[in-house]
């Protein structure tokens, strides 16, 4: 720039530039350089000037290109748990922005070219500084939109860290899972007053003989044996106490389970605060659900004058609270499961159409009350278990020859209210007319949703399940009724209830639809005031 100046004033004043060279003065040579680099430089700032007012303008527009491009990319991160770390990161750059040395037009691309272009300038370093950190921003955006560690708002680190925690996680749903199983089948086997003390801490079982004879004498003081179990031998004690131990046993290595990839995952810094205040609730919940099993226990251990049964039992109450824990601890854990494995639905991508997220928000709100009718007939089915009602009225639909049997509202005089939880012929009707509501309803669902094209495949592949399995789960309770309720039939039912309710939560969790965009404050979201920022 300098020297085609100096050509140019040469050239507009050749009478000058020959008077000073024939002259031979050096007075006069002098004069004449300090007047052209004089005017060379005046020419030099004017053009610079107007140069870098024309570069700003330039540099606005390809910035607002910019935005204009990404601005689907820009809604989901402000609207994200990952948006405020993004817009931390450019409020560090723009300090850094408005720190830096104003750079020409050329030092102001991010090409290979204008580093080699700028080499010689003496603003070159801060070109190359500024660009490398525009770079590093650019990757980071671009690769938490592809699916790296910032795109999962509960774990923090790449792929391999995501699926590691994701393995451990499914493994405790599925612990959990069989935990209720197995809690299924130690009452269906009638094992569960076979230990008439709790420990928090371990339990050691009894090996030798003295210990297991000390063990059966104190089940001979409980009222299951005196009533029912009269005249049993210790070999059959043995079974029953090793069901019970074991379904304790089971829940105390789940705490280990949990507790020991917790510490190494925490200590890799993979778990976020919002994950970890999860996992430290369902610890909690964990804890209490041993201590609600014990409360459930003893009260079959010693029965009031209020609550004397001719086959002794625990309270339909504390088993309906019992299990209601476990569904809670269950729902909780599975939720997480799934939002780590899948953080953003379907619906709430950028390229959801609007056919997509009109059919998500229909399904969405006939979902949520059918996942509440499924849960009560899970809970109702407590009751069933509670007052051994599945053994009485085996017959269906009929029960004892009646629609509504004759005995539904036979003790409510007595017990009022308590008539419909404690009473045998209502607690069998209300679970039979529950889960025939639950049939209807899903069928209908089905019926309006199963030929809707704008869903997304895996809310219509949950949706097909869910009507399989409902139809199961409503096979399965009929023949255990028919069949007088057999452990086998009794743990597939609920087992198939579990697995009802994690099928419809699994079609909750794909038909979650975009979320309600934030207020934009200036501290918190420089999105909103980005052109003003990057006008600067």
């Amino acid at each position: 720039m300098l020297r085609r100046t100096l050509t140019t004033i040469l050239l507009r004043t050749p009478e000058t530039s020959s008077s000073s060279i024939s002259s031979s003065s050096s007075s006069s040579i002098a004069e004449t350089t300090k007047r052209i680099i004089k005017k060379s430089f005046t020419t030099f700032a004017t053009n610079s000037a107007c140069n870098n007012h024309a570069n700003n303008n330039k540099i606005f527009k390809l910035r607002q290109q910019f935005m204009n491009k990404h601005d689907a990319r820009r809604e989901f991160w402000t609207s994200s748990s990952s948006g405020y770390l993004w817009n931390r990161i450019i409020k560090h750059n723009n300090k850094k922005r408005i720190t830096a040395p104003p750079l020409p037009t050329r030092s102001r691309t991010f090409s290979s070219t204008t580093i080699r272009r700028t080499a010689n300038s003496p603003v070159s370093t801060s070109a190359r500084a500024l660009m490398s950190t525009r770079n590093s921003i650019r990757r980071n955006y671009s690769s938490s939109i592809t699916g790296t560690s910032l795109a999962n708002p509960l774990v923090v680190g790449n792929q391999r860290a995501v699926k590691q925690v994701t393995y451990w996680l499914v493994g405790g749903c599925a612990w959990v899972f069989s935990m209720v199983v197995i809690g299924g089948m130690t009452r269906l086997t009638r094992s569960g007053l076979s230990m008439t003390d709790w420990k928090f801490e371990y339990e050691h079982p009894p090996l030798t003989l003295k210990d297991w004879e000390r063990e059966f004498a104190k089940y001979k003081q409980s009222p299951e044996y005196k009533k029912t179990n009269i005249g049993m031998t210790l070999e059959e004690y043995k079974f029953i106490y090793w069901m019970e131990y074991g379904h304790r046993m089971w829940g105390r290595v789940l705490g280990i389970y949990f507790a020991v990839p917790l510490a190494y995952f925490s200590y890799k810094g993979y778990i976020t605060n919002k994950l970890m205040g999860r996992l430290g609730i369902f610890f909690f919940l964990g804890a209490a659900q041993g201590m609600i099993g014990w409360w459930m226990v003893k009260s079959g251990l010693k029965q009031s004058e209020n609550e004397k049964f001719d086959v002794p039992r625990v309270s339909p109450y504390r088993l309906a609270a019992h299990l209601t824990g476990a569904f809670t601890i269950y729902t909780g854990m599975f939720w997480t499961t799934l939002s780590v494995m899948n953080p953003v639905a379907d619906a709430q991508l950028p390229k959801a159409t609007e056919a997509l997220i009109g059919a998500t928000k229909r399904l969405h709100k006939v979902v949520h009350p059918l996942a509440g009718l499924i849960g009560l007939t899970a809970i109702s089915g407590a009751y069933v278990a509670g007052m051994d009602a599945g053994r009485a009225y085996n017959t269906f639909p009929l029960m004892d020859g009646k629609i509504v049997p004759d005995e539904y509202f036979a003790q409510w005089e007595e017990k009022g209210w308590r008539n419909f939880f404690e009473n045998t012929a209502a607690v069998q009707f209300d679970h039979r007319v529950l889960a025939l509501t639950t049939l209807t309803s899903v069928s209908a669902i089905y019926a309006m949703f199963r030929g809707n094209y704008a869903l997304s495949s895996k809310s219509k592949t949950y949706l097909h399940l869910l009507m399989g399995t409902t139809v199961a789960q409503v096979t399965l309770g009929i023949s255990a009724l028919l069949y007088h309720v057999p452990v086998e039939l009794g743990s597939a039912h609920q087992a198939g209830a579990l697995t009802l309710f994690s099928v419809v939560l699994a079609l909750m969790h794909s038909l979650r639809g975009p979320k309600r965009k934030p207020a934009l404050k200036f501290e918190k979201d420089l999105w909103a005031h980005k052109p003003a920022a990057l006008a600067r």
